[in-house]
């Protein structure tokens, strides 16, 4: 039995308004940034086959020509048109992509997460293809867990206070919020569905802050000291020194 083939997908468009040059800019210890970063933490996880970059912007282009230098596997560079490359694109993108790249399996990532290491993409990835293996779920969504007090329109949605007016935190009924760090799923199915997520996905609960995305400039600053403190020191899988 032929393995599946997983496509590491990473989207770069330019023009980012909230942080400026944020998928280039040094971070970290890193020339290239975030994208540097993303780049060779991919590189080390056994269960990706290849990463492909999808971008609209000359200086990625220009980066991922000189990272994929120090990197061992195949890095598929795709000149993504202005038109799939817009704040609200995203489905016009999903379809271009369904389009556009000849893999098995999409594992949909963004360099926005730097604390989604190596070693979390690894055991993503295994637990998707065992959940597939097993018929119990069609995709992979990385989410963050939430058990703690919360109120939507003005009512309780954390818990019936009717029964108990403060129960213990550690009691509550978890909270899925997905991080954006990961979307795994077969490459059919997102043609078919039109969507990087299935209708039975696997919820991956990603460890406290692994999940933190930069999407303000404030996050990129925040970002970096939580790399340097908790991920660069020991290097786990990737270091600064590497830059």
């Amino acid at each position: 039995m032929t393995t599946p083939k997983v496509t590491a997908i990473i989207p770069c468009r330019k023009g980012s308004r909230r942080v400026i040059n944020k998928n280039t800019r040094r971070f970290g210890g890193f020339s290239y940034g975030l994208l540097e970063l993303k780049l060779k933490q991919l590189n080390a996880v056994s269960a990706i086959d290849e990463i492909l970059v999808t971008t609209n912007d000359p200086v990625v282009i220009d980066a991922v020509d000189t990272i994929r230098t120090q990197l061992t596997k195949p890095i598929i560079l795709d000149r993504r048109p202005d038109e799939y490359a817009a704040d609200d694109s995203l489905q016009e993108l999903i379809h271009y992509l369904g389009k556009t790249v000849n893999t098995d399996v999409i594992a949909w990532t963004h360099v926005t997460s730097p604390l989604f290491t190596a070693s979390l993409y690894q055991k993503a990835v295994l637990a998707y293809q065992d959940a597939r293996l097993n018929q119990v779920a069609d995709s992979l969504i990385a989410v963050d867990v939430a058990q703690t007090f919360a109120i939507r329109s003005g009512q309780w949605i954390s818990h019936d206070n009717t029964v108990k007016r403060w129960p213990r935190t550690q009691d509550l009924e978890k909270i899925f919020l997905v991080n954006s760090a990961l979307f795994v799923i077969d490459k059919s199915l997102l043609v078919t569905l039109q969507d990087r997520v299935g209708h039975q996905p696997l919820l991956f609960e990603t460890p406290a802050i692994s999940g933190f995305d930069i999407d303000w400039e404030a996050d990129f600053i925040l970002g970096e000291t939580l790399y340097k403190a908790l991920i660069g020191s020991d290097g786990d899988s990737v270091s600064s020194n590497n830059a």
